[in-house]
């Protein structure tokens, strides 16, 4: 977990202001505690990729919760397909090859 100077010290481009906004509107998450609020790896991340996009991008803050909700269903998605492919590795061979048929026969490559 991450206090919020060292936050502003690794993040190139977040400001005090700018990480406040994030918070306020919910686009990051941060534990409150004792010394305020504790950033762990996910909320770094976050307000990262929140930098890159106001500050480099010139991405508008309307934008900002459509696409930080956009790469959350990617993320999601993906961790899902992660899953699946764990259970079907888990058959048999016969059932393998008839997923990989009906997957070629769909996706028509």
């Amino acid at each position: 977990m991450m206090l919020e100077t060292d936050v502003l010290a690794q993040i190139r481009g977040l400001t005090r202001t700018r990480l406040r906004i994030c918070i306020e509107q919910e686009w990051v998450r941060p534990a409150r505690g004792d010394r305020g609020h504790a950033f762990d790896d996910l909320d770094v991340a976050r307000l990262r990729l929140i930098a890159e996009l106001t500050e480099d991008l010139q991405v508008n803050d309307d934008a900002v919760p459509i696409i930080l909700s956009l790469v959350d269903q990617v993320h999601g998605l993906k961790r899902r397909l992660r899953l699946l492919d764990e259970a079907i590795a888990q058959q048999d061979d016969a059932v393998r090859g008839r997923i990989a048929e009906h997957v070629q026969a769909r996706d028509g490559t």
